[in-house]
């Protein structure tokens, strides 16, 4: 329990901030080499932008994903972790990476994954196409096949695609035929998990404002004095796994020097909101998007087999949702009209109002994923860099998975080891 004095000695205790996968997955690392470790999570539950909840249907409860939902090819870290708490993916029986384009029917899926595939070669030949927009202006394909693509890239980024890198087409703008997983039951049993094993190492609604190296008077040179709305204590080290635009927004102050604040502000925060409706019957799986809503939809398989009876929806970027009004909570309707439009076969159930989560308007969020950064200058290793005692972790912060759950874990493992290697 956190106190109202800095505790007299730390024992080689290690502070983690934040209970997302990041901060579970380091903290999990830090346990298991036999580092006392802290958690603290200013929300009420873990997982952070991993949220899964129980929407009602006239079919029965269904488990729906409020945030990041598609388990994608190459998740090793993550299959380790789920492997090890005895967790199960379950097959979505669509692809994430395919969508129908409802305003521009004569686009097909073939035609975006060929001009696609075009782009993304183009960005490897040529070095000037730094842009993602400007790999795909570049293709020369039909106008109509560019703003599908265009649009399929902001969607996926959650930002502009003239501020995020053109190699995006390997990762999150990939069109490649790729099955996607969720964990069965829903993918916030994962950092339950994890928090479970930790037990009362996790606790949950404590507000850290300040991270700082201690330099006396309040404790020995070289620790790390950690202020929350529940007292002050000192660690050996801590890591520091918040979300990008927290941190740059400075709602809990780290030790920040130009360096590192110059190597953040290279990358680009996304911004997202999803919207989940109840169905009165089970619909196909399907996957389709709107190129000028900036946002897409689908129907997918859950733990059971069975495709859930609930619609779900995901705009991305800044523009669209300004656009959309769909931070002006009465403003919400003009988004849910065009979804329907986009999905008139659907059965909706009676009286049912979508389920709409707005992660720029989150505190503990303030947007949703961050984007490969289409600066050059942006510095992996000052990006991963500790400040003295103080690692950091977070989606942003693994250049490989940059913006996923795969990268939110691997980057929570590599500030872990980071610091045993430091050994703090």
């Amino acid at each position: 329990m956190a106190t109202d004095t800095l505790s007299e000695t730390t024992g080689g205790r290690v502070c983690v901030i934040g209970a997302g996968l990041a901060g579970l997955a380091a903290a999990t690392l830090l346990a298991d080499s036999g580092r006392a470790v802290t958690v603290l999570e200013a929300r009420d539950r873990v997982g952070g932008r991993v949220w899964s909840e129980r929407l009602d249907t006239p079919l029965g409860a269904a488990v729906i994903e409020r945030g990041a939902e598609f388990v994608l090819d190459g998740y090793t870290a993550f299959g380790e972790l789920l492997a090890a708490t005895g967790l199960r993916l379950a097959d979505t029986g669509m692809s994430y990476y395919i969508r129908h384009p409802a305003d521009l029917p004569a686009v097909t899926v073939d035609q975006i994954a060929a001009v696609g595939a075009q782009a993304a070669k183009l960005a490897a030949e040529r070095p000037e196409l730094t842009t993602a927009l400007a790999a795909i202006e570049a293709t020369g394909a039909d106008e109509d096949v560019r703003r599908v693509l265009q649009a399929r890239v902001e969607i996926s980024a959650a930002a502009r695609a003239d501020a995020v890198r053109a190699d995006i087409f390997e990762h999150v703008g990939s069109f490649k035929q790729l099955p996607s997983w969720r964990v069965a039951g829903g993918n916030q049993r994962l950092p339950l998990e994890l928090a479970e094993r930790l037990g009362d190492q996790v606790r949950l609604g404590v507000t850290v404002t300040t991270v700082e190296q201690s330099h006396g008077p309040h404790g020995p040179a070289g620790l790390v004095l950690v202020r929350s709305d529940a007292g002050e204590e000192l660690y050996d080290a801590a890591v520091v796994a918040l979300p990008l635009a927290v941190l740059r927004a400075g709602r809990v102050r780290v030790p920040m020097p130009d360096w590192k604040r110059q190597a953040l502000e290279t990358l680009v925060p996304g911004d997202a909101c999803k919207w989940h409706l109840p169905l009165a019957e089970r619909p196909k799986t399907s996957a389709v998007m709107s190129a000028q809503g900036r946002f897409w939809s689908w129907t997918a398989r859950e733990g059971s087999g069975e495709v859930a009876p609930v619609l779900n929806a995901f705009m991305g970027s800044a523009d669209a949702i300004a656009a959309h009004r769909v931070l002006d909570s009465p403003e919400t309707e003009g988004w849910s009209e065009q979804l329907r439009a986009t999905r008139p076969g659907l059965l909706e159930a009676d009286g049912a109002e979508p389920l709409i989560t707005r992660w720029p308007a989150d505190p503990f969020a303030l947007g949703a994923y961050t984007s490969q950064p289409a600066n050059p200058a942006a510095d992996v290793d000052a990006i991963q860099a500790p400040v003295g005692a103080v690692h950091f972790a977070g989606e942003y912060a693994d250049t490989s998975y940059m913006g996923l759950m795969e990268g939110a874990i691997r980057s929570g493992q590599r500030a872990a080891r980071q610091l045993l290697t430091d050994g703090a």
